[in-house]
């Protein structure tokens, strides 16, 4: 604890040396020695799929979306990887319209067949969101920002995945909140995997109830007030009434399952239903997301305000600036460095992130680009694709890609 606890400090004199300076050295690397690799994983059945959203104002913001596998040295390497993942998708002349703006990915199905890409346009006004099963295209939605952007949702179903039926996600609108934030998933992950049960956190903060989506019915209840105590007991700085509690996972059926929860500024714990148990996890896993086999859990070192309001102690406390992986048998963390791009500003960031299987992505990416090297589909596939849209009965579903 010491020792890292000097590493951290060492962290904040390095930021302002960068500062000051305009200089990096290769401090970074040496403030990761309390981490291993992600090459150290010998279990790693995952590649891990990040989605980060860079701030620079109110108006103007980036994805920088990448992808961690067990031989992922660094940030680049995973961006890298992400930009081979994505030229395998019929996106048209490197994923560009006429204005510039780029289609990039925001969600890809665990099995790897399903992918959703996000293009915004008109100065950020419209969201294009594209649907792709198994590297074609099989469906489009376009919305303005201004009035909502409807999210295209894929949902387990046994042990695959479909497309959300239109009714269903209608009816789950009405009751809870759909809808991302710059491309990211937000208050999605109020939703379990099968998208039939959902969240609500209602009396200040300090009831928690899971529902049916098709109906309202209110299947288990739980007092997050001992919860938020223990977050008083741990954060002696915590001044507010209320402790806010936010959703960062929720697994499970009407019958049995877990939710993983942030509550307060910086505490994470995870809850048992029907049993009610909590176990605390850690401070500072923002975005936490555990694979899909509970081995493994992804974290960041920033939530969403990037460590906005911080004072400087607390900021010595917190982690190195980076992408985190920890192995829950043995408690090993596997940490890549993510350096910022202007050392001077504290930019806003948000990070979602996603586990694909193994096996499924390195046979995503055994197939080659595409016919032309451009990303576009061949026509033989083209004509194939489109006679699946236009035969579709029901608006929703498609020829070739089952109903699963």
């Amino acid at each position: 604890m010491v020792r890292q606890s000097i590493l951290k400090g060492l962290l904040i004199l390095y930021g302002i040396y960068v500062v000051m300076t305009g200089k990096e050295t290769g401090m970074k690397e040496e403030m990761s020695e309390d981490y291993c690799s992600v090459e150290e994983f010998e279990g790693l059945d995952y590649y891990l799929f990040c989605d980060t959203q860079i701030h620079k104002d109110a108006a103007n913001f980036e994805s920088r979306p990448s992808i961690i596998g067990s031989e992922t040295k660094n940030i680049e390497e995973a961006g890298k990887l992400y930009q081979e993942f994505r030229k395998r998708l019929p996106l048209g002349q490197d994923g560009k319209d006429e204005e510039g703006e780029e289609s990039n990915v925001i969600y890809v199905s665990p099995d790897c067949k399903w992918v959703i890409t996000n293009k915004w346009s008109g100065h950020k006004s419209i969201s294009t969101q594209e649907l792709f099963y198994e590297k074609e295209k099989v469906k489009e939605k376009v919305s303005e920002a201004g009035q909502g952007v409807e999210q295209i949702l894929i949902v387990k179903d046994g042990d695959n995945y479909k497309e959300m039926e239109e009714e269903h996600y209608a009816r789950l609108s009405e009751a809870v909140w759909i809808g991302f934030y710059d491309g990211g998933y937000g208050n999605l992950k109020k939703i379990n995997t099968d998208g039939k049960l959902f969240i609500e956190i209602t009396d200040d903060f300090h009831l928690l109830s899971i529902k049916k989506a098709c109906d309202d019915t209110t299947l288990w209840n739980f007092s997050l007030e001992g919860m938020q105590e223990d977050v008083r007991k741990r954060r002696d700085d915590i001044q507010e009434d209320e402790i806010m509690v936010g959703i960062c996972q929720f697994e499970g059926n009407e019958d049995t399952g877990w939710l993983a929860v942030q509550a307060g500024p910086s505490s994470f714990f995870r809850i048992a239903y029907p049993s009610g148990n909590v176990t605390y996890i850690g401070e500072y896993m923002y975005s936490l997301c555990f694979s899909p086999d509970g081995k493994y859990a992804a974290y960041s070192d920033v939530d969403y305000d990037n460590r906005v309001g911080m004072d400087s102690e607390e900021r010595a406390n917190t982690p190195p600036q980076g992408i985190y992986i920890l192995e829950m048998e043995t408690g090993k963390t596997a940490y890549i460095y993510w350096p910022y791009e202007d050392p001077a500003q504290d930019f806003m960031e948000y990070r979602n992130f996603m586990w694909i299987e193994k096996e499924a992505f390195e046979e995503y990416m055994q197939e080659k680009v595409s016919d032309n090297e451009t990303g576009y589909l061949s026509r033989q596939t083209y004509l194939r694709t489109q006679e699946k849209i236009e035969t579709s009965t029901d608006g929703h579903s498609f020829a070739g890609a089952e109903r699963i």
